[in-house]
């Protein structure tokens, strides 16, 4: 007598492809899924809506935390850990750096210290610096541009924020919380002398600053004062 066959256990199928996770420049965020385990640039700019590859730069960003440009018929691993992070963004160049010691590249010239945070993964508890040869490392504030087209490469660093920072009074310094701070304040703080008027030093030449004038203070600022210049008559 013929048994017939009894049909084996369906198993659950398969989810189709691997999950990545494509941002622009703005860190504005976007998944997609890839039908194949291996993926090429082009993969990643279609799935990130672009039809042409001729117009933007993919950047894959490493479990390290590196940054490196995926070219068009180059391919990668997804079922690797730490590979599902890419950046898609519109340009035909890109410029390379060290940020905490890793290479990184970046499609814009000129990058701004808020943008270099993000893509070091680091929080608001940490501030950028920039490492300078022939002059002392200087801390960056968020709004602060830095341009990677300057001869050499860049190198710069985070670090936990300071709550204190550095500033001069007629070379004597001062150590202050960071934020900003009223001209009357400072002059308060700086112990300047009655009547005088305080002054900041900017690219070589002395800023006069106005009564009420607020300044967020940073790093290395310099200060000094002249007394009331008299009026013609």
């Amino acid at each position: 007598m013929n048994h017939a066959t009894q049909p084996q256990e369906n198993k659950a199928p398969r989810q189709q492809g691997q999950a990545i996770q494509v941002l622009d420049e703005h860190f504005n965020p976007r998944s997609a899924r890839i039908d194949d385990d291996r993926v090429t640039g082009r993969q990643v700019a279609e799935a990130a809506g672009f039809n042409s590859i001729d117009k933007v730069i993919v950047l894959q960003q490493l479990l390290s935390g590196a940054l490196e440009e995926l070219r068009p018929e180059e391919l990668v691993d997804l079922a690797r850990p730490g590979v599902e992070r890419f950046f898609v963004i519109e340009g035909d160049a890109t410029f390379h750096f060290f940020l905490d010691g890793l290479k990184l590249e970046w499609p814009r010239a000129k990058v701004n210290a808020s943008t270099l945070l993000r893509l070091a993964l680091k929080d608001d508890e940490f501030e950028l610096v920039q490492q300078q040869e022939d002059a002392p490392d200087m801390v960056l504030d968020d709004d602060d541009v830095v341009d990677l087209s300057q001869k050499g490469t860049e190198q710069l660093k985070t670090r936990k924020v300071s709550k204190l920072i550095k500033v001069l009074y007629n070379e004597q310094p001062f150590e202050l919380q960071k934020g900003s701070y009223t001209t009357e304040q400072l002059i308060a703080i700086f112990q300047v002398e009655a009547g005088y008027l305080l002054d900041l030093w900017v690219d070589g030449k002395l800023l006069e600053l106005k009564p009420g004038q607020e300044l967020k203070l940073k790093a290395g600022m310099h200060f000094t004062s002249h007394p009331p210049r008299g009026q013609s008559s």
